[in-house]
């Protein structure tokens, strides 16, 4: 569920021992889309998450009676061998069934213990798109937390998440047409997010900076494995020549980043591997399995930095502007960790005048830590590194 440094280990060392299955998804005969994964998710509503391997933009949900059913329609989309019916022996879904209905079109009926309020959302991943059905009743989150305090309460620990205020000391970023330096702005959005989150049961924040100091990118990335970091969180303010431009976004490493980055790991130090992965020994593996080893470890990373950037893009959506509706994707070198989902917020356009005023408003400041507080809360109550208290708490 989670997509730490511990859960990508975890991916290497199966790889290594021939454990895990390397499988790409088939496509139907008619159908451009494929259903490759599906999963139940126990949180504070029970989720149906269904993993697709294209962007399918579309579904159509409607409920039944007598008995009580949820049926869901997937244009232009079929199901990999691997997805078979299940059944459950607890909870508001009795089992899952899949089949066509009409040419070109997955139909999935949810067998119901009770009527259900479902709701849908589209959120990005790596190599399509994740579909995340709420079906609005209450999941087992009271019955998984007791286990946890009783059963495993000193081998749990927080998820930790790591703040990176851009910018700083000799580098001020972006400067406004009133003076205003992004550095600053940067850091005091930072401080207001670090309190809220060090609020909340389950999280432990931690700043790469929390002073007006100069901190290289390389650096922000080992402070933030040092510190074990499950997310990182990056705050910068945007700037452009277009005085008119404004709205905030959130960014993603791109593609071709992570496929050069993996390269550079390679070429480093044995300890400095060593570090990344712990006790899993590179040393006698050819290098095209190097490059296997490290491009799957990124792609897991990369879907997790894309599901929790969509998480937080939406919160900010709610306080104002967006520049771009969607996480976008580029070569930001702080966002280069292999083994740590990242993304980067920029916050608004410190070059809009108008924007620049609302950078330097302490409410505005305040909407903007909330934002991503609950954007963060939001896929952390998804995806919760194994062996944290958020984890057990959501089943």
């Amino acid at each position: 569920m989670g997509n730490g440094p511990d859960t990508t280990r975890r991916k290497i060392v199966q790889l290594l021992s021939g454990s895990a299955l390397l499988a790409g998804p088939v496509a139907g005969a008619q159908a451009n889309i494929v259903l490759s994964g599906f999963r139940m998710v126990q949180q504070e509503n029970v989720m149906l998450h269904f993993d697709l391997s294209f962007a399918a933009g579309n579904a159509d949900l409607f409920t039944l009676t007598e008995p009580d059913r949820l049926v869901i329609d997937l244009p232009n989309t079929s199901k990999a061998e691997s997805i078979q019916t299940e059944q459950f022996s607890q909870g508001a879904v009795k089992g899952i069934r899949f089949g066509s209905h009409g040419p070109e079109k997955l139909r999935v009926v949810v067998d119901l213990n009770r009527p259900v309020s479902a709701s849908f959302r589209f959120v990005p991943r790596q190599g399509g798109q994740r579909l995340i059905v709420d079906l609005g009743v209450k999941g087992n989150l009271e019955l998984a937390q007791y286990k946890a305090r009783v059963e495993e309460p000193a081998s749990l620990r927080n998820v930790i998440v790591a703040i990176d205020a851009g910018h700083g000391g000799k580098d001020p970023g972006a400067v406004g047409q009133r003076a205003t330096r992004e550095k600053d702005i940067t850091l005091k959005v930072a401080r207001r997010l670090f309190n809220r989150l060090k609020d909340q049961d389950g999280i432990t924040p931690v700043m790469i900076r929390n002073k007006d100091t100069y901190v290289g990118l390389r650096e922000r990335i080992r402070i933030a494995r040092t510190k074990h970091a499950d997310l990182f969180v990056s705050l910068h303010a945007d700037a452009f020549k277009r005085k008119a431009a404004k709205g905030s976004s959130v960014y993603t490493l791109s593609l071709k980043g992570a496929t050069s980055e993996a390269a550079s790991w390679l070429a480093q130090k044995e300890n400095e591997a060593d570090e990344l992965f712990g006790n899993v020994a590179l040393d006698g593996l050819s290098q095209d399995l190097k490059q296997t080893l490290l491009d799957l470890a990124q792609n897991s990373t990369l879907e997790a930095s894309l599901e929790a950037g969509a998480d937080v893009l939406t919160e900010l959506k709610k306080i104002g502007a967006v520049h771009k509706p969607n996480v976008e994707q580029a070569n930001f070198g702080v966002l280069k960790s292999p083994d740590i989902p990242s993304f980067l917020v920029e916050t608004a356009f410190i070059s809009n005048l108008q924007e620049e005023r609302k950078l330097n408003s302490p409410r505005f400041q305040e909407q903007l830590a909330i934002a991503i507080q609950k954007g963060v809360t939001g896929y952390l109550n998804k995806r919760a590194p194994e062996g944290t208290y958020l984890h057990a708490s959501t089943g």
